[in-house]
């Protein structure tokens, strides 16, 4: 199993992470050479069932509890990675909310491209833009 790195640093479970982190982006490289860009939430709140001290104060009671979510053996989200192998895992930027977690993913899609070379194999960004996005494009 390959491990995830950032900054040279290899993180193995959710204290090697900043505390603060609850989303990340990453790359992920593939043997056949191709990369995957992608973001992963590793913290979030999660409603749980209350418990009966709770209900007796209001029967309406909600409870959320801050979990940790697995990551370590993460290796994309995408069908056109199913069965390649993983060479390196690198996580990109750490980021405190989703948003950021979200436009950083969109902001690496766009500057390198990913859509539109074969060296990545993202299909489309935020399901909006896709892979044949540019069939329109008009040659000067």
């Amino acid at each position: 199993m390959v491990n995830w790195f950032y900054k040279d640093k290899e993180i193995l479970k959710h204290s090697d992470l900043d505390d603060r982190c609850t989303d990340f982006v990453y790359e992920i490289s593939y043997e056949d050479g191709t990369k995957y860009i992608g973001k992963k939430t590793v913290r979030a709140n999660r409603r749980v069932q209350p418990t009966k001290a709770q209900l007796a104060i209001r029967k309406n009671y909600k409870r959320v509890e801050h979990k940790d979510i697995p990551f370590a053996r993460y290796i994309g989200s995408s069908s056109e990675n199913e069965g390649k192998t993983v060479v390196k895992k690198e996580i990109i930027f750490q980021c405190s909310n989703k948003l950021t977690a979200g436009y950083l993913e969109v902001k690496l899609l766009f500057i390198t491209g990913a859509i539109e070379h074969d060296g990545y194999n993202n299909k489309n960004i935020s399901g909006r833009y896709f892979d044949n996005c540019l069939s329109g494009l008009l040659q000067a």
